[in-house]
């Protein structure tokens, strides 16, 4: 399957979004300013026949024609000349001098309805293409000769004028022409410069996307080249940032933990395979050896063991780290420690109860065993010979069960050691040379918290006094 590309996507919807936007409004304001430009020539039109129309008065001796040529020169000269014509009782009653330049030297006449006005498209006389106005009216008649007109004619019927005018729209077809041009150009060049300007809009906030993915390209947890944290300045970026600087570390340490553990089981094992290859020399060299067939064997025995209880460890610490433990038991923590305490066959070991009543949990007694058996192991193992071990049981304020086991220890613990506790094979002691102590004790315990879900945790109360916490699921 394809895969999509954000870079891609965004900029042909924004390019595509834009540019059609663009275009209805584009189309839009074409169809606007060519139906406002013609409005406006029409409304010309008008005006100007209806100049022509007050020019025109009648009174008692008739109709009269008040128009003086050198005011309007568009209807003499021969350059970019205009027409009008007027007829009265059927006949031509006046027209421009312009007509007379030309063979054809008359305007079309209309019939009209009274008060009417009708537009329409011609060739004017000089070839040019136009535009005539056709309009019938009654003419006027000036104000001081009304009274006198009346009195003599009445309300007779007074016979209409109809008045022509023309003229050309050469330079309104040049402006629609031109602005239709504008549109089409306007149609190829903008969707070009859109798509322009948001692949390098899209490109530069992406950069930091980018840049971000060069760095991750570029991470390895090496030895010599130590991984560092990303960051950023985009707001959208930083929870991503942070999410995958926090799981970088998180596999950076696996990383410096799995390498360490690597490193670790090859030392353990190492020493007792190099002890049988040492006895099995000795056995061959001196065969027969009364001294060396009676600790060979034992010694054989226990290097094996040795090596059994490592790697049972191993082996119990990867069976509870993958799977969840089945939670059917029903646990008495109190006779639980009891019982596990006795075993022990130590007597500095104090059991402080918080909780008069039983204390109860729902989980897997083995488990449960087992992880406060390695806790006081490691007390044992670890404490000062004769400090007391403090064992407190009691509950948290959500009510949820608890285990505290308190010693104190031959060397002083700083914070990193603790938190390498709970790593397999780790131990304080570098040089390991404990024989009974291989550094999976902890780590069972941590192994096995996890497999019932409960909790464990350590730390200092004082320079060289060290607790350890188990906090179980609180009882259904």
């Amino acid at each position: 399957k394809a895969m999509k590309s954000i870079r891609k996507t965004l900029t042909r919807r924004l390019s595509i979004t834009i540019s059609l936007l663009v275009i209805v409004v584009l189309l839009a304001a074409d169809i606007g300013v060519d139906t406002w430009v013609q409005r406006e020539f029409n409304q010309g039109l008008k005006a100007k026949v209806g100049m022509l129309q007050s020019l025109v008065n009648e009174d008692l001796d008739g109709v009269e024609f008040e128009f003086a040529g050198e005011y309007f020169p568009e209807f003499e000269g021969a350059s970019s000349p205009e027409y009008f014509q007027l007829w009265y009782k059927g006949q031509v009653f006046e027209k421009s001098e312009s007509l007379a330049l030309y063979t054809v030297d008359e305007l079309p006449f209309e019939n009209l309805s009274l008060n009417e006005a009708v537009i329409n498209d011609i060739t004017l006389p000089d070839g040019r293409s136009g535009r005539i106005i056709h309009t019938k009216y009654v003419p006027q008649i000036d104000s001081e000769d009304r009274e006198a007109f009346y009195s003599v004619r009445g309300e007779e019927q007074r016979d209409p004028m109809v008045i022509a005018y023309a003229t050309s729209t050469e330079l309104l077809n040049f402006t629609l022409w031109f602005i239709d041009i504008a549109f089409l150009v306007a149609l190829i060049v903008i969707p070009l410069m859109v798509r322009f300007v948001v692949r390098n809009t899209v490109s530069y906030a992406l950069a930091p996307l980018d840049a971000l993915n060069n760095n991750i390209r570029t991470l390895r947890f090496t030895a010599t080249d130590k991984h560092e944290a990303f960051s950023t300045n985009v707001s959208e970026l930083e929870p991503i940032v942070s999410s995958l600087n926090h799981f970088i570390n998180d596999n950076y340490a696996l990383y410096l933990r799995e390498k360490r553990l690597t490193s670790d089981i090859a030392h353990e094992l190492k020493t007792p395979v190099s002890e049988l290859i040492n006895l099995a020399e000795v056995a061959m060299k001196f065969p027969g050896e009364e001294r060396l067939e009676k600790d060979f064997k034992p010694q054989i025995l226990r290097i094996g063991m040795r090596m059994k209880n490592i790697i049972s460890g191993l082996m119990l610490i990867q069976k509870h780290s993958a799977k969840q433990t089945q939670l059917n038991d029903l646990i008495n923590i109190k006779e639980l420690v009891a019982q596990v305490v006795a075993s022990k066959a130590v007597d500095n070991i104090n059991v402080v109860a918080k909780e008069r009543g039983d204390v109860v949990i729902h989980s897997n007694r083995i488990a449960v065993e087992s992880i406060f058996s390695n806790l006081l192991d490691n007390a044992i193992e670890h404490g000062k010979h004769c400090e007391p071990i403090s064992v407190y049981i009691g509950k948290t304020q959500s009510g949820q069960a608890q285990i505290e086991v308190t010693n104190t220890t031959h060397t002083e613990i700083d914070e990193r050691d603790l938190r390498h506790m709970f790593e397999p094979l780790w131990q304080k002691d570098a040089s390991r040379t404990s024989e009974d102590n291989f550094g999976l004790g902890l780590s069972i315990v941590s192994a096995l918290c996890g497999a019932i879900g409960a909790d464990v945790s350590v730390y200092k109360l004082d320079h060289n006094h060290i607790s350890f916490s188990v906090t179980f699921k609180k009882a259904s």
